[in-house]
């Protein structure tokens, strides 16, 4: 959903016609980045209470 409407406001943005393959990359692109950030900012949360029982 949040890939398709990037798409769309992209293709707007650069006047382009709305484009269903490009708005499914963007929406992988946003699936990985939302799942990779709560995994790196826990490790890091892991990593400063370790650091304070140390």
């Amino acid at each position: 959903m949040l890939g398709q409407v990037a798409g769309f406001i992209g293709g707007a943005l650069n006047q382009q016609k709305f484009n269903s393959t490009y708005s499914i990359i963007i929406s992988i692109v946003f699936a990985v980045i939302f799942s990779v950030i709560p995994l790196i900012l826990d490790s890091s949360v892991k990593d400063t209470k370790s650091e304070k029982n140390a």
